[in-house]
């Protein structure tokens, strides 16, 4: 049957489908792949996603079953719509959830309720590594071929660490494994062509190379353009196309550098006024909340974590859509768990957040224009 992997737009979602595709491809499956366009379709399993899934042609045809990467734990209405539709569905994700998951074939997440895993810090590329390792050993234990996961762990290890999720014992041994391999000439052709773009050398490759010169230039397409151009790099085999492709992922990180630098002079002069009109002794707010029309929904979060270092306050921001709603990135500080205060304001306010998730350090959200102020209010509670 025809396996269609739904991703996520950032370079944890991007590694993940890569991962996801070329394992499965070396266990003989008809794989392909969809990222859906941020600014379209948002972030998740949605319904909306279900019906692209079913009216994008493919050369393997239809597809029968759909694998979530990184997403997917707060799909309800997706893989309710995915049934209805003949459509079987497997979600592995590592976002934090309250809710009972989702009715779907198999739900593979170290923090939903009851999961006895116990690594709960990977990234959605260390969870989609686990599964395939677990059907590489049940299929190699049944007499059929299995795949080497150790050939992806470079994309495991560029995934981790540029999901900035917590190194855990686990996570470091996955990222050191990654890295040694990477030293030693042996990683895919588009990470190999990706160390070139941003001058690195792989020989002595490092983490701070994954965090700060390949993760974002795999994000930036994700953020002003479409995760596909990404996706397509980490997947081919062709070091030309490689090649080609990264060349073109660095142009659009330097037009999301410009981007960035633009909208965070203009985020902090709106800063600068909200704490210009606090009254005279008040200590600067507990949260903070920007929204400004001409923001950049692509590079919020980005925006986000720096006015969080600079007053080290739970912040959001906040640009408006292509659907005319407000899509938030929040950026939080350690003691505050940015998801479950989101949760905590969707119950005080119901209505208020059309959706939202995330994880205690970083969160997202989606709510009409007319709602900001109180979920500024409701967040600073």
């Amino acid at each position: 049957e025809h396996i269609l992997i739904v991703g996520d737009f950032d370079a944890d979602g991007a590694t993940s489908t890569t991962l996801m595709v070329l394992a499965l491809r070396d266990l003989g499956a008809q794989v392909s792949y969809l990222v859906p366009d941020r600014f379209k379709y948002g972030y998740g399993l949605t319904p909306a996603i279900v019906d692209l899934a079913l009216s994008t042609a493919y050369t393997a045809g239809p597809p029968r079953l759909l694998v979530t990467v990184d997403n997917g734990i707060s799909g309800h209405e997706g893989v309710a719509h995915a049934h209805a539709c003949g459509l079987e569905v497997i979600i592995t994700d590592h976002h934090l959830s309250t809710h009972a998951p989702p009715p779907a074939c198999a739900v593979v997440n170290p923090n939903q309720p009851g999961c006895a895993f116990a690594s709960k810090a990977l990234a959605g590329v260390g969870v989609a590594f686990y599964v395939l390792a677990a059907l590489s050993t049940r299929r190699r234990q049944q007499g059929q071929p299995g795949s080497r996961l150790t050939d992806y762990l470079d994309l495991v290890a560029l995934g981790t660490v540029a999901d900035v999720v917590k190194l855990d014992d686990n996570n470091r041994r996955l990222v050191a494994q990654g890295l040694k391999r990477i030293r030693a000439g042996r990683m895919q052709p588009g990470v190999a062509a990706l160390f070139a773009a941003a001058g690195r050398v792989p020989a002595r490759a490092a983490a701070f190379d994954f965090g700060f010169a390949l993760g974002p230039r795999i994000n930036a397409a994700g953020r002003l353009s479409d995760m596909t151009l990404g996706i397509e790099c980490l997947v081919t085999d062709d070091p030309a196309r490689a090649g080609e492709l990264a060349q073109a992922l660095d142009a659009i990180n330097r037009q999301r550098r410009e981007v960035q630098t633009d909208m965070a002079t203009q985020a902090e002069v709106l800063l600068d006024a909200l704490l210009a009109r606090q009254p005279a002794g008040q200590d600067t707010p507990p949260a903070l909340v920007l929204f400004d029309p001409a923001f950049h929904e692509g590079v919020v979060g980005i925006v986000a974590g720096r006015l969080k270092d600079r007053l080290h306050r739970p912040t959001f921001v906040l640009a408006r859509g292509q659907d005319g709603l407000l899509k938030g990135s929040g950026r939080s500080i350690a003691g505050f768990h940015l998801r479950d205060a989101l949760d905590l304001v969707s119950k005080r306010h119901p209505g208020v957040l059309l959706r939202f998730g995330g994880h205690a350090m970083a969160a997202g959200c989606t709510l009409a224009e007319a709602d900001w102020p109180l979920f500024a209010s409701a967040l600073q509670q």
